[in-house]
């Protein structure tokens, strides 16, 4: 074999060797059970300790950051403190970027383990500190019970005996504000490599103080400044269920809370007093004849208060008069209802909040309105009687008496036509007249019993409406 070629064989061998050595050094570098050099988890030095003992150990070191004391305290006597851990106060250390890096150093390919050893060999890798809102909130509020036992207290308003609006303040209660807390935790919060036994951390309690929704400020500015207008309805202090069903009526709309622009239903307030309170036995209206029914003497109340709305200027939406005149009330200023067919509506068309309050004793029922409106302007209520409606005589047939004979049953009662105006005075000067309403009361007839030929039937017999209309009441008739 000439000489050069075996030069050339033993050059490759010597290059193959070495490369064999290089391979077999990469292989044992990048299989080595312990951690690189220099390599530091979150401030601890662990380079070069065997991935065994480090993850032993760095789970220790988890253990006693979580069991590591906080000592919480505040400056205020009724506030004691307390020392709970950090697990407690719900600091986690989150290892996702240290798991992925060891991933790869000791469970990757062999290239991929080489890799990351020499990229790891000089790395930090940090721990991210972060806490559970949710536990420290429950934590906290566990820990200082009789502070969270506390409630905030709502400012009232308060009307006098001399009907004068004064106010209640708000009562505010200490809080720890738990969003604060969070993020000092997480800067206090030790690093893996703290000293074990160190003293307790000590941290202040950031606090705050929760006020109620309703504050004076917010019942300052809802506007209401004075009483604005007032009405008074009598009734006979006999009649248990009238009274009754006046006084729950009335009860439903006291202290009844109008926005700007709100309109008041009077159909919701009767559900309203059904469910709560129920309705007793009293005479209703049914197709123009008083008679026993449910519900009697609400509309004593929507009367009642319809009247105080019209002496405050506010806009009547819906509102009928009863089909007969009432006694409580002069002609053209009532408001009756009758479910599905008739409603009291009305808006509150001012700038500021509206305030309904109510008041019923044995023989009166009064609402009073608490808003704003200038005390130069007041409004007046002139009804008129327009046209007086004579009753008409209805017959009804009895064979019983002798042919030719008339016997008279009852007296009728005339019917009125009645315009109603809103005067509207400033300084006591007339600045405008409000056409109302134009109501019709329906006359009452004169019933005559008769026996004659001569009587057209439907005289005899007077037709009824198809639907009857119940008025003033929710039920009727009663029968026994």
């Amino acid at each position: 074999m000439p000489s050069q070629i075996r030069k050339v064989i033993f050059y490759t061998s010597i290059v193959l060797g070495m490369l064999s050595a290089f391979s077999i050094a990469l292989y044992v570098y990048g299989s080595k059970p312990t951690l690189p050099a220099d390599f530091t988890v979150a401030g601890w030095r662990v380079g070069g300790m065997p991935y065994d003992k480090f993850q032993q150990e760095y789970e220790q070191r988890l253990q006693l950051l979580s069991s590591y004391p906080v000592q919480l305290q505040s400056s205020r006597s009724n506030i004691p403190k307390k020392q709970l851990s950090l697990g407690q106060l719900g600091v986690q250390y989150q290892k996702e970027t240290l798991a992925r890096s060891l991933g790869q150093l000791f469970g990757g390919s062999p290239i991929e383990r080489i890799k990351a050893r020499w990229t790891l060999r000089h790395a930090n890798i940090p721990l991210e500190v972060t806490v559970n809102q949710a536990q420290l909130n429950t934590v906290v509020k566990e820990a200082w019970k009789d502070l969270y036992s506390l409630q905030p207290v709502a400012a009232k308003r308060i009307v006098t005996n001399e009907d004068l609006l004064a106010f209640e303040p708000e009562r505010k209660v200490l809080r720890i504000d738990t969003a604060h807390l969070l993020e000092h935790l997480k800067e206090i919060a030790p690093s893996i490599g703290y000293i074990h036994n160190a003293a307790p951390i000590t941290l202040s309690l950031p606090l705050y103080e929760q006020g109620p929704a309703v504050t004076m400020e917010s019942l300052k500015r809802q506007g209401i400044d004075r009483k604005i207008s007032e009405f008074t309805t009598s009734f006979p202090p006999s009649g248990e269920g009238r009274i009754h069903n006046i006084r729950s009526t009335a009860a439903s709309i006291q202290d009844l809370l109008m926005a700007p622009g709100e309109t008041f239903d009077y159909s919701k307030i009767i559900e309203q007093t059904e469910a709560q309170f129920g309705y007793k036995e009293a005479p209703v209206i049914l197709n123009g004849k008083l008679v026993p029914g449910i519900g009697g003497g609400i509309c004593q109340v929507s009367t009642t208060l319809y009247n105080a709305v019209l002496r405050s200027g506010l806009d009547i939406v819906e509102r009928r008069n009863h089909s007969l005149p009432v006694s409580y009330v002069t002609l053209g200023q009532d408001a009756t209802f009758a479910s599905g067919y008739i409603n009291f509506k009305f808006r509150n068309n001012t700038d500021a909040y509206l305030l309904i309050r109510t008041i019923t004793t044995e023989q009166a029922v009064t609402v009073k309105l608490f808003g704003h409106m200038s005390p130069s302007i007041t409004f007046d209520i002139n009804s008129n009687i327009v046209e007086t409606i004579q009753p008409p005589v209805k017959y009804i047939q009895n064979s019983s008496l002798k042919p030719g004979i008339t016997r008279p049953i009852s007296t009728g009662k005339v019917g009125y036509k009645v315009e109603t105006y809103r005067i509207k005075r400033e300084n006591g000067t007339i600045v405008s007249k409000e056409l109302i309403s134009k109501d019709q009361y329906s006359p009452v007839p004169t019933i005559i019993a008769a026996n004659r030929s001569d009587i057209k039937s439907e005289e005899m017999n007077p037709s009824t409406p198809e639907q009857p209309i119940l008025e003033d009441g929710v039920k009727g008739p009663v029968n026994r």
